[in-house]
């Protein structure tokens, strides 16, 4: 047999192989990142992720208010410029401390008035209308969609002929995940997101608790979808777009930022896989002066930083003067702090001011002896990978939760923003640094959030390329989205348990009635 034909033959086998294992491409795949959220600790967590896939020889288009400076092999990044300037400015601003006061009805519905001003921005973006300018034969073989904050890209993925597409979201495991790929959500004891009740809840909980998470269903489904359904169709004029609401159910995996080291065990569908703390990689080494000023401190040092929503420059003088004060007040240990701005005070020879500061690194330095963190959950893992004690002042969102769970964890405890004074601040940091206690009960819960078969990136990455090679795959879905909830929370038998109950009641109490009245009968009978 000449070479040609060898050639030949093998490349038939190969593909006959490939067809018959109805695999797709495990390496050089194109893939399309629709990351719509803006939020630079969302696109710390989405970009590990599609590091890791460039790695793995993927081609990746993301599709992102963040991008990055520095371009790196296999990525593309496509810039919504305009994002960020709709939720901070003119009359699209989200106010973050306004948010903070608001009560939990309230500040469900900001969360959603923050989505709908971000695809404001991002239907006005440049970003936008260069790749829905691409062409649309253009050939992607999966979708990574961050679903967190809705569907307002998900036009894109309609236009691109609807390929796999895999969710991601580094915000837990949100109340409508089941929403997109089936599965319970267990009220009695899986709290709202911005609730700080634990998994053993009184009746009055209970029942808050589930009349939050049907508000936030009913709202979420007959107003935030479909205002975002309509702001979408109006852009692109496309009458053969399907309801952005029902191309969220397409997804066929869902990677969430949960671990029960962290967070609250919950039964999950098959598809929704596990992967908290995707974005703690091995540490760097620190520059020189971080490293220097964390290793002078005589007892060690101490983290500080709010975050990349809520800003240290809002807090306001008064707060501010308190910190510093408080730190002034801890000599014995070094204080950095994560600053976006100048600070127009003097600061103890103790502080170290940074406007950015690379956390992960931080919290792995075995000077550091402790973290004051906003209790975001990047950060609380964070924290807690690297065994980090830590002092929460939460401000928003999940930030309560995630708090509140570490606090009963033994391994924080809590200072309330509207309520700060330079003694609460010095007293509980020192509580916090110096109770052996915590240190012991952060490791113990570092060791479990450690303990696991492969690292989370690793396991985001063998399922995302798991999707590739069986993008027709239907055996791990949840069948619960086909049955709707009626049947699959089996409410038709109830009802007809319940009925079938009434029934069989009406019916005894006919036959005693019937029996009463021919005993009467029959009793006045032998009278006359």
């Amino acid at each position: 047999m000449g070479g040609n034909q060898t050639n030949v033959v093998v490349v038939f086998c190969v593909a006959a192989t490939l067809l018959l294992s109805g695999t797709g491409p495990t390496k050089g795949a194109n893939i399309l990142c629709l990351f719509a959220v803006p939020s630079p600790s969302h696109h710390i967590w989405n970009r590990v992720l599609v590091d890791a896939l460039a790695a793995n020889d993927h081609n990746l288009t993301v599709v992102s208010p963040d991008i990055e400076k520095i371009a790196k092999p296999n990525i593309t990044y496509i810039h919504l410029e305009a994002t960020y300037d709709a939720i901070h400015e003119g009359a699209t601003a989200i106010d973050f401390y306004e948010m903070a006061q608001a009560g939990v009805v309230e500040s469900m519905r900001i969360f959603y008035d923050y989505a709908i001003s971000m695809c404001t921005g991002i239907l006005r973006s440049a970003g936008y209308g260069t790749i829905s300018n691409y062409p649309p034969d253009y050939r992607f073989d999966l979708v990574l969609y961050d679903y967190t904050c809705g569907p307002c890209l998900m036009a894109l993925y309609h236009r691109f002929g609807q390929p796999p597409l895999v969710g991601v979201t580094a915000f837990n495991n949100p109340p409508y995940s089941t929403d997109l790929i089936g599965g319970h959500k267990y009220y009695a004891y899986i709290p709202y997101y911005t609730l700080d009740y634990d998994s053993r809840m009184n009746f009055f909980q209970r029942f808050f608790n589930a009349a939050i998470h049907w508000m936030d269903h009913f709202y979420r489904n007959h107003v935030f979808l479909p205002e975002t359904d309509r702001m979408v169709r109006g852009h692109e004029h496309d009458p053969n777009l399907p309801y952005l609401g029902t191309l969220d159910q397409k997804m066929m995996l869902m990677l969430v930022n949960s671990h029960h080291a962290v967070d609250f065990p919950e039964p999950v569908p098959q598809n929704m896989v596990q992967v908290g703390g995707l974005q703690i990689i091995p540490p760097k080494p620190l520059p020189a002066d971080l490293d220097r000023f964390i290793r002078g401190g005589k007892k060690g040092a101490v983290l500080f930083s709010l975050g990349t929503n809520v800003l240290s420059k809002d807090l306001g003088d008064e707060r501010i003067r308190s910190f510093l004060e408080a730190f002034r007040q801890m000599p014995a240990y070094n204080f950095l702090w994560k600053f976006e701005t100048d600070l127009p005070f003097d600061l103890p020879a103790n502080v170290m001011i940074k406007k950015f500061l690379p956390q992960n690194d931080i919290l792995a330095h075995g000077s550091v002896k402790g973290f004051m963190t906003h209790g975001g959950l990047l950060s609380t893992h964070e924290g807690t990978w690297h065994g980090v004690p830590m002092v929460g002042i939460p401000v928003i969102a999940d930030q309560y939760r995630n708090l509140a769970k570490s606090v009963r964890a033994g391994v924080a405890e809590k200072l309330d923003l509207w309520d700060l004074t330079t003694e609460k601040i010095r007293n509980t940091v020192l509580k916090v640094l110096e109770t052996p206690s915590y240190r012991r009960a952060v490791k113990e819960r570092s060791g479990l959030f450690r303990d696991q078969a492969e690292t989370p990136l690793e396991r985001a990455v063998w399922w995302i390329e798991w999707a590739l090679r069986h993008p027709n795959a239907k055996t791990i879905q949840s069948p619960t989205l086909q049955l709707g909830s009626w049947r699959s929370e089996l409410s038709d038998v109830k009802l007809s348990i319940v009925l079938a109950i009434l029934c069989i009641v009406w019916a005894l109490k006919k036959l005693v009635s019937g029996l009463c009245t021919n005993s009467a009968k029959s009793s006045k009978r032998k009278v006359h």
